[in-house]
């Protein structure tokens, strides 16, 4: 599916459309959807690409004058997926000579069980070059940017406090190994499953230790679960 950018009467193309910092694969790949600008009215449009965060929809005709939030359904690999969303930035492009208009959504609502089928079928396309790829060890800048500060001395604590790692010897944040097993969501709060390696010193000696956690994705400043 080809689109293009539908220049304004002056001939300077509309804005860019601005996104946040990505942290989920995202699948560029067109499926059915439609949405309800109404409870009464349904409309066919198509979906351009998405993610766990949200998605791009195509529309023949413009949402209602106001309307920021969005009722739709999507299908996703053969699963229709009911979900809600508040729009985040909207454009206008030429598909075969006719003007369509283009939103790209974040999830307000969707089921855990539909938000997970998600995850996976992304995971399986196109990646953006800040997603990253489940059951790779994070580097220390990919770490830092899923995992906050304030989480990775929550983590720390949580270990200290298991006995899996040494006390750190200052207010930092202990020399520990993440790795990205996937996501899941919970009663609708979206999680990183990691696994986290530590090592412990008792009398000369070092024991090693792989504790699984769920992180949440949208609380900097929340607790991490420990599952094991």
């Amino acid at each position: 599916m080809r689109l293009v950018r539908h220049r304004s009467g002056n001939g300077r193309p509309n804005r860019e459309p601005v996104h946040n910092r990505r942290r989920f694969a995202r699948l560029r790949k067109p499926f059915q959807a439609v949405y309800f600008p109404t409870q009464e009215v349904r409309v066919p449009a198509v979906g351009l690409d998405f993610s766990g965060g949200g998605f791009c929809l195509l529309t023949q005709e413009p949402l209602p004058q106001g309307s920021e939030l969005l009722n739709a359904a999507v299908l996703i690999g053969e699963r229709p997926v009911p979900v809600s969303g508040v729009v985040r930035w909207r454009d206008t492009v030429l598909y075969r000579g006719r003007r369509h208009y283009r939103y790209g959504l974040k999830f307000t609502a969707i089921n855990d069980a539909d938000w997970e089928h998600i995850m996976q079928a992304s995971a399986e396309g196109e990646k953006d070059g800040n997603a990253f790829a489940t059951g790779n060890t994070l580097t220390s800048s990919q770490r830092d940017m899923l995992v906050p500060y304030l989480v990775q001395r929550r983590v720390v604590e949580l270990l200290v406090r298991a006995g899996r790692l040494d006390q750190p010897r200052s207010s930092g944040v202990a020399p520990v190994q993440y790795r990205l097993e996937g996501y899941m969501m919970r009663q609708g709060v979206p999680y990183l499953r990691l696994t986290v390696r530590s090592k412990r010193t008792v009398f000369a000696t070092a024991s090693e230790f792989a504790t699984k956690l769920l992180v949440p994705i949208d609380g900097p400043r929340a607790a991490p679960i420990l599952v094991s």
